[in-house]
C-alpha cells in the first residue's frame, strides 16, 4: 500500500509542489502559515447553523464532490469531524482488506480491478471520510477507470486534506506539531512526501516524533500531535478525562 501511495502521488497532479515536498503555505511576508487547532476555534465554528462551517451541511458538500470548498472550509471538516458521533479513530476501514489483497497480488490493476478499489474506497470513506492513503488510492483507481471527474474531486480533496495537516503547526518543533485524527493519516503524511518512518518516539502526552529513514532532502522527521486519537474510548483502553461542560452535545475543553 505504501508504495502505491508514492506511486500515486508521482503520478496524479494533486497540486503538490512535488512528491517530495510539504505543500507549505505561506502569507504576504513569506511567514508560514500557520491555523492550529484549538476547541474554542473548532465548535464556534462548526455548531452555529448560521456559521458558513457548520458542519452537516459543510460535510454534505464534501461527501457530494464539492470542488469549490475552500482550504478553511477544509480545516473545519477536518478537525470537526473530531466531535461527530460518527468519530472512532480505532474503527479499522471495512474496505482495506480489498484493497490490500489488489495491491498485493499486481502491480497494475484491470478496469475490474479498479472499479473494485474505488468501491472499497467508499466503504473506507464511512468510516474514515478524511484518509490520505485511500482518498488517493481511489484517485489512482478513478485514473484507471477512465472517470476523471471524480479523479479530480479525489486529487482536490486528497490536496487539501494535506495542506490543511501541514498548516496546523510546524512539523519541526514539538511544541509546534502536525495534528491528526488517525495514527495512520501521520503515516499518509511521511509516505506523501517520498519517506519512509524509521522509528516512532512518543515525547509528550500527546505527540510522537517519527524519524524517517535517511533522504535526499535531508529531513530528519516530523512531529504529531494524536491527542485527538484517545478522546473516544475503545474496547480494552480508557478515555483520557475530558471536561464535562458541552454545548449542543459536543464536549469542550
Amino acid at each position: 500500500m505504501k508504495r502505491w501511495l508514492t506511486i500515486v502521488v508521482a503520478v496524479v497532479s494533486v497540486g503538490l509542489s512535488a512528491a517530495q515536498n510539504v505543500p507549505v503555505r505561506y502569507d504576504g511576508s513569506g511567514v508560514q502559515m500557520v491555523h492550529v487547532p484549538t476547541e474554542e476555534d473548532v465548535t464556534v465554528n462548526i455548531l452555529p447553523p448560521d456559521s458558513p462551517y457548520y458542519y452537516m451541511p459543510m460535510m454534505m458538500r464534501y461527501m457530494e464532490g464539492d470542488t469549490t470548498l475552500t482550504d478553511e472550509h477544509y480545516f473545519y471538516l477536518y478537525y470537526g469531524y473530531a466531535y461527530q458521533p460518527e468519530y472512532d479513530a480505532h474503527r479499522e476501514l471495512p474496505g482495506e482488506s480489498v484493497i490490500y489483497e489488489i495491491v498485493k497480488r499486481t502491480g497494475q490493476p484491470t478496469l475490474e480491478e479498479a472499479l473494485a478499489i474505488i468501491e472499497a474506497g467508499k466503504e473506507n470513506m464511512t468510516v474514515d471520510p478524511f484518509s490520505p492513503s485511500n482518498i488517493n488510492m481511489m484517485t489512482f483507481a478513478y485514473e484507471l477507470a477512465g472517470d476523471s471527474l471524480n479523479a479530480r474531486i479525489s486529487a482536490d480533496r486528497f490536496a487539501k486534506i494535506v495542506r490543511v495537516i501541514t498548516s496546523s503547526g510546524t512539523g519541526i518543533r514539538e511544541k509546534s506539531p502536525w495534528h491528526i485524527l488517525r495514527f495512520s493519516h501521520a503515516n499518509d503524511i511521511i509516505t506523501a512526501q517520498g519517506l519512509s518512518v524509521a522509528k516512532r518516539t512518543v515525547r509528550t502526552r500527546d505527540v510522537e516524533y517519527i524519524q524517517v529513514e535517511r533522504n535526499s532532502a535531508g529531513v530528519r522527521g516530523y512531529f504529531f500531535n494524536f491527542g485527538r486519537v484517545y478522546w473516544k474510548p475503545y474496547e480494552g483502553e480508557r478515555v483520557r478525562k475530558r471536561s464535562n461542560w458541552m454545548i449542543n452535545g459536543y464536549r469542550l475543553r
